[in-house]
């Protein structure tokens, strides 16, 4: 019975990330800082009792080792972005690694108000990501992402099991 508990947990790992600690997530609206949190263990975090108003949605990634950074040598480091509006995912490979990123507990937020975006922002030698925008129509809104560190297959995956229902964007990594 152990056995099949760890080969279950085994094939398990395949399929899904691992939580990325450490991801810095930050809100802002009108340009200026509201929150930071850093994610934890499980790889979450949460914003809730938000005001009306527009908003920006900004990650500082963990660096990745192992499996979740490697990729076949014959690829060059691209830094690429890929949203499937049905689920709620955003899928991110970089330097750091690759990642989904699942939006959850989107409270006050209507569909139109939110849009996936794909942004590298810098602010002195700090480099941001800026995955989205959106607008709480009403106060007391919320949102919250899962962050998990992927592989280079999963991310490979997700992004042409989206196809053409999104477009994919690129920029070339800097080594």
């Amino acid at each position: 019975m152990n056995l099949f508990i760890v080969l279950f947990f085994s094939i398990l790992s395949i399929f899904i990330g691992k939580p990325a600690e450490k991801t810095e997530v930050y809100l802002e609206k009108g340009g200026q800082l509201m929150a930071f949190q850093a994610t934890g263990e499980k790889g979450k975090v949460s914003f809730k009792h938000l005001d009306e108003g527009s908003y920006k949605l900004l990650l500082v990634f963990p660096q990745q080792e192992g499996k979740y950074i490697k990729e076949k040598p014959k690829h060059e480091t691209m830094t690429k972005a890929t949203y499937n509006p049905r689920n709620k995912t955003y899928y991110y490979q970089g330097t750091e690694g690759f990642f989904s990123i699942k939006f959850r507990d989107l409270s006050k937020i209507r569909s139109e108000n939110f849009s996936a975006i794909f942004r590298e922002e810098q602010d002195g030698d700090d480099k941001f990501n800026a995955i989205a925008e959106f607008g709480i129509h009403n106060a007391g809104g919320s949102i919250g992402v899962s962050v998990e560190a992927i592989t280079a297959a999963q991310f490979k995956k997700a992004a042409d099991k989206i196809g053409q229902d999104i477009s994919t964007q690129s920029i070339r990594g800097i080594k």
